[in-house]
């Protein structure tokens, strides 16, 4: 069937044997290969003469180890593009599924897709735990220049995480997450505060101050010079406050 096959083909029936490459292929048009050596058997050497095809269903018998061939040519074809026609009485191998009278069409529509799309393989995990392994600095996140103990526990700020901290009214919570994300923020990792117990003006007074690391209500010549600096970080705020609807 390889020289049906044109060069703008996307789309391609892989069948077992020459009988149902034909019949695939004058049922429905689609470009349909046979496997030079049966069901059984996908020769390395064939790969690269697959590789312009984005989607490629397996249809390659009507028996258990037709099946079980299938699944393991879909691994080695990239279970991302590949489909996969089980056997069943309603879905015989392609040569029978004509004389049948069967809709080919509707059983290819109907294939399964070979990999799920909510699970993957250490195959397809593999080059990024490699990266990881290879930049563990870099994957351990950005460090606190003002928390070492912190840096040992939670081995920096990384992304995708949530980090919750809790403790009791006037334990200090406020005073330390702003100094936790203000110590952050003058490292370029952009901040959103969402505060609805605290208003903002509260907020970036307290942030301000430890910024500058001094009392500015006893020095405030300085505050423009200090505030301008801090206007520079990359430091948002949201204007919620207070008991908010839940849209």
């Amino acid at each position: 069937g390889l020289p049906l096959v044109g060069r703008r083909d996307t789309e391609l029936v892989l069948t077992g044997w020459e009988l149902d490459a034909l019949a695939l292929h004058q049922a429905t048009g689609v470009a349909s290969l046979a496997l030079p050596r049966g069901a059984t058997c996908l020769p390395p050497a064939l790969l690269p003469y697959l590789e312009q095809f984005k989607r490629i269903t397996l249809w390659l018998g009507e028996d258990l180890r037709s099946w079980e061939a299938a699944k393991l040519f879909a691994r080695k074809l990239s279970l991302r593009r590949c489909s996969l026609v089980r056997p069943g009485n309603l879905q015989p191998r392609p040569l029978e599924a004509l004389k049948q009278g069967l809709n080919l069409t509707k059983i290819l529509r109907a294939a399964l897709p070979a990999g799920h799309k909510s699970i993957v393989s250490f195959r397809q995990l593999r080059e990024e735990v490699f990266g990881q392994l290879v930049n563990t600095e870099q994957v351990a996140g950005i460090k606190w220049a003002r928390f070492p103990e912190l840096n040992k526990l939670l081995k920096g700020h990384r992304r995708g995480e949530l980090t919750i901290f809790t403790g009791p009214t006037g334990s200090g919570k406020t005073t330390f997450i702003s100094e936790y994300a203000l110590d952050l923020c003058m490292q370029g990792v952009c901040t959103l505060w969402g505060s609805f117990e605290i208003n903002n003006v509260r907020l970036a007074k307290i942030m301000l101050t430890q910024f500058a690391a001094q009392r500015l209500e006893d020095q405030l010549e300085l505050y423009d010079e200090w505030a301008d600096r801090f206007e520079d970080l990359p430091l948002y705020f949201m204007t919620f406050h207070g008991q908010q609807n839940i849209k």
